[in-house]
């Protein structure tokens, strides 16, 4: 068995396997294949091939710059780890976890977990996500009960109109000086110069004018510039879908007028909708907690898993992440089948239409 890195010249035999397969499906999206792992260095794929020059196992590897107690912390984070045939994948997974000092796994499938349990990762509680609006999407797995059961709470659970709610927020909660203004892309003197969170996303405007740019077709991102006065204290970044809204990735000089700026950003593009749409995004931070749960969000009773890993404890404060800044839409965690330009043509071009207006 031996170990390539991705490109363009082998996606057909990715799309044949990636096809068959229980998970992995967003490796058949060639357009989002190609742009996540081969247009920069630090995010790359990586193909198993068996012994007939088959692949059976891929493992998305990306390195991203963080802070932690103001000091730098490189993370590779993995993405799109599938095996196509049993036992291959423990060749890519060595591959991933010598490949960077502090890997992580945020999310991730039951058999992943098993393996990072296995090797004594550290399990980092309290990352939490809420939504509003929920769905209650029946799933295909889901008994027949349970379905009916979803279908009944879709009838009975009330709208929030994030719109309408955030001005009362805003007047709790923030200066009356804070407002938003959208962007085409996210600049150098958007990304906050102050660290007011134990733990954050530390990229550059590089990074993030690649990983959340707004001229994809298979996602789409809507920027927003936070202002205090004349002054930008961060950006929000929103993603968003046909069917829901995800807050992508956000930062600020201080948590509180992150928060009401993430609800103000919302709140704009939620109104473009005929009507409220679901809404999620992820928070472990206790002030913006509150915030959140002011308009109406609610925490999901399990959490997404978040576990790091390293030769030694990857980090100096135990387990405590009420300080942490974490956002929803890390590694391909906003970036699933079916993306937006495998959508039917009238949800696709409703989705662009909400974008553009």
């Amino acid at each position: 068995m031996r170990i390539v890195t991705y490109g363009p010249e082998h996606f057909p035999a990715l799309a044949r396997v990636a096809a068959t397969a229980r998970t992995g499906r967003s490796l058949g999206h060639q357009p989002f294949v190609d742009y996540y792992y081969t247009t920069r260095d630090w995010c790359r794929l990586y193909l198993a091939l068996g012994a007939d020059g088959e692949i059976v196992a891929a493992i998305g590897v990306e390195h991203i710059p963080f802070e932690h107690l103001g000091q730098p912390l490189s993370i590779g984070f993995a993405s799109n780890f599938v095996t196509f045939q049993p036992g291959a994948g423990g060749y890519l997974f060595l591959h991933w976890v010598r490949s960077t000092d502090v890997t992580c796994i945020y999310g991730g499938s039951p058999d992943t977990h098993r393996i990072i349990q296995s090797q004594k990762w550290t399990y980092y509680p309290g990352v939490k996500t809420y939504r509003v609006n929920a769905r209650y999407k029946a799933a295909g797995r889901d008994a027949p009960w349970r379905r009916a059961a979803k279908s009944i709470l879709r009838a009975l659970a009330p709208s929030i109109d994030l719109h309408a709610r955030v001005a009362a927020v805003r007047a709790q909660y923030a200066r009356e000086n804070l407002a938003i203004r959208e962007e085409s892309t996210i600049t150098e003197d958007m990304v906050p110069s102050a660290r007011c969170f134990s733990f954050r996303l530390a990229a550059d405007a590089e990074y993030l004018r690649w990983r959340y740019a707004t001229d994809l077709s298979f996602v789409r991102y809507r920027v927003f510039r936070l202002l205090c006065g004349t002054a930008t204290s961060g950006y929000v970044v929103i993603n968003a879908q046909h069917d829901r809204l995800m807050v992508a990735q956000a930062d600020a000089d201080d948590p509180i007028s992150l928060a009401v700026g993430i609800l103000l950003a919302l709140g704009e593009v939620a109104r473009d909708r005929r009507r409220p749409p679901e809404v999620v995004l992820a928070s472990p931070n206790h002030v913006m907690q509150e915030v959140f749960r002011a308009v109406g969000f609610e925490a999901d009773p399990n959490e997404r898993p978040f576990a790091l890993g390293a030769k030694r404890h990857p980090l100096r404060d135990a387990t405590d992440t009420s300080t942490w800044l974490v956002n929803l839409d890390w590694t391909d965690n906003g970036l699933r089948s079916p993306f937006l330009d495998e959508l039917p043509a009238p949800a696709a071009d409703a989705a662009r239409a909400a974008h553009a207006s």
